[in-house]
């Protein structure tokens, strides 16, 4: 795909993925009008699926990720005893992308590339690449300055659904759980922003892994910690059914409405540009793949 004079960008995460896990999201987003640049950061793909992507022009960034055991990390900390307060840090962001799960990890690699390559660009999408299709281009809506993230379905708070209660109480504790409770959840999968915000979020979000020092993911949870606890000054936080992304794992399949295209839409009948989570749906994920690939 090549470059668009709209200047956007599209970065996403593989690892270890095959070529029908892959397809849906780059063959639904080739069917748009989106002619934008997709940097996809890659480990354990095979030739086939290598191949496929390159035909499409996608920029294929290896992914080096391997996981050190906590204890070896321990004593290299020990230097940072004999080391300026800049170089320590450093370190401590060297160290975590050795033992950090890879969906924190990955937000190194995507700093890295908007450090060098993010003033070619003037809106970013971050996107799960697994569990995600598109019914138009994903950046045909208002985006407005700074960040824009969107709320799953309303039937669930960050309390009430157990992943997110058990990923927020492993990343920040109970009592910050029980602050954040009610509040609505936010899925870290698509995040659409300006450069400069994009940039910032991830920023903010390496600092937080880094503190952390967890091995286990946390992204979600630092996503919504972020949201309620840390909000940048500019972010527009849109609702699952009046926004350009339906995030679907918590929506019931009645409520999934269909236009006469077979295009899921909202209940104003606008169709949604991104679907999120639709293999939750295993009989509407059929359909979707049908129409849309």
């Amino acid at each position: 795909m090549t470059a668009s004079t709209d200047r956007q960008l599209v970065m996403g995460l593989a690892i270890g993925m095959t070529l029908a896990q892959l397809k849906p999201f780059f063959l639904s987003l080739e069917k748009t009008s989106y002619r934008g640049d997709i940097a996809l950061f890659v480990s354990g793909l095979d030739a086939a699926t290598q191949s496929f992507l390159r035909a499409r022009r996608i920029n294929l960034v290896p992914f080096r990720k391997a996981f050190l055991k906590p204890r070896w990390t321990r004593p290299a900390g020990l230097s940072k005893l004999f080391l300026t307060r800049s170089q320590s840090q450093l370190l401590d962001e060297h160290l975590a992308t050795a033992y950090m799960h890879p969906n924190c990890a990955r937000f190194f690699y995507y700093r890295d590339y908007l450090n060098e390559c993010g003033g070619d660009y003037d809106r970013v999408m971050l996107a799960d690449i697994r569990d995600v299709l598109f019914q138009n281009d994903p950046f045909a809506f208002e985006m407005p300055d700074g960040l824009s993230v969107f709320l799953e379905d309303a039937s669930q708070t960050i309390g009430t659904c157990p992943s997110n209660s058990a990923w927020m109480r492993r990343g920040f504790g109970r009592a910050v759980l029980t602050e954040l409770a009610a509040k609505p959840i936010s899925c870290a999968g698509t995040v659409f922003g300006t450069a400069a915000a994009i940039r910032d979020h991830v920023n903010q979000k390496i600092r937080i892994f880094c503190q952390k020092k967890l091995r286990r993911s946390i992204d979600q949870a630092t996503h919504n910690f972020i949201l309620y606890k840390e909000a940048p000054p500019a972010v527009r936080v849109f609702d699952n059914d009046a926004g350009p992304v339906l995030t679907m794992g918590y929506v019931r399949p009645e409520n999934l409405r269909f236009n006469h295209e077979s295009r899921l839409v909202n209940s104003a009948g606008r169709v949604f540009n991104t679907l999120h989570q639709y293999d939750r749906h295993p009989e509407v994920a059929r359909r979707l793949l049908r129409v849309l690939t």
